[in-house]
């Protein structure tokens, strides 16, 4: 009878252990797939380019807004896997300051500095590539083609640091940058805060005739939709010449929390990631002349209708 009992127990204990063992099998296999989905960037076409998420732009923002909102840093509980903290990496120095212009027309600002590039440090000069070197390269493009740009310089750590205000208030500290810019020069009509992505690198890289560029994301804050138009002329330039390079416009609104990233500031103010934090500083580069071309076509444009 006890032998019975003993080995009746071990059946069952195998066939727990045996259950145990194809879920978690399945679990595995379950969340290979769907990390597969997320890397490839399926899910993001899916959303934008199925129909009904297409016409309901509130559940096409909820969902983007669960699956991106950590990337973008748009509100107090918001972390990043980059804290802000004071160090070397967090400002990179203007290598030409002598570009900025007098009367500029555009005006490219990081509310979040520190945001870095893969790769490591560019050996010529020992700099960690971040978004405002990002942000020096596509003032250079502009600059060059007769489109007047200037990039703020000012450090935002010491910024938030004489404000008593933390990371997760960078907005506000860029938003202070930008009305004494506005003050200052008061040709400035675009304003362009420029970022980079946190997602799998096969998600935010696109190859064109032999050439690896990153790609683009633009964000409309919430309910500044007189933005809208500006991001969807700069999205369809910037895919004309690069397929696929842009990944859309990605929407806040209201009934979301969504935040409005400064964007109250101006119609013509634009949030734009480029890249991700694996993208190399040269896949980048190659985005900031596409972005930059079509930027300069829609300015030419604007001023067209205006006189």
């Amino acid at each position: 009878m006890r032998k019975r009992f003993i080995a009746k127990k071990t059946t069952k204990r195998f066939k727990a252990f045996g259950v145990i063992f194809l879920f978690a099998l399945s679990f595995a296999i379950c969340l290979s797939f769907f990390g597969s989905l997320f890397a490839s960037g399926k899910i993001s076409r899916f959303l934008t380019q199925n129909t009904f998420l297409t016409n309901n732009r509130e559940i096409e923002t909820d969902l983007y807004d669960f699956l991106l909102q950590y990337t973008i840093g748009e509100n107090a509980e918001y972390i990043d896997n980059y804290d802000g903290s004071l160090s070397p990496k967090e400002y990179t120095a203007d290598p030409t300051p002598e570009e900025n212009k007098s009367e500029p027309i555009v005006y490219i600002y990081n509310s979040h500095q520190g945001e870095e590039y893969g790769g490591g440090t560019l050996s010529e000069n020992d700099l960690i590539p971040t978004v405002m070197l990002a942000a020096y390269r596509l003032r250079e493009h502009l600059n060059n083609e007769n489109i007047p740009t200037m990039v703020e310089t000012a450090s935002m750590s010491e910024v938030l640091k004489q404000n008593n205000w933390n990371y997760n208030q960078s907005y506000k500290g860029s938003r202070l940058l930008i009305e004494k810019a506005l003050n200052d020069y008061p040709t400035i009509t675009y304003l362009i805060d420029l970022h980079r992505d946190a997602i799998p690198y096969q998600s935010s890289v696109v190859t064109y005739e032999g050439k690896t560029y990153a790609k683009v994301l633009f964000v409309i804050g919430r309910d500044y939709y007189d933005n809208l138009a500006l991001a969807e002329t700069l999205s369809n330039k910037i895919n004309d010449q690069v397929p696929n390079l842009s990944k859309g416009i990605m929407r806040r609104t209201s009934s979301s929390g969504g935040p409005v990233f400064n964007q109250d500031l101006s119609k013509n103010a634009l949030l734009i990631e480029v890249g991700g934090q694996y993208n190399s500083i040269s896949e980048v580069n190659n985005t900031i002349g596409i972005l930059a071309s079509s930027l300069k076509e829609v300015i030419q444009s604007n001023d067209q209708k205006e006189n």
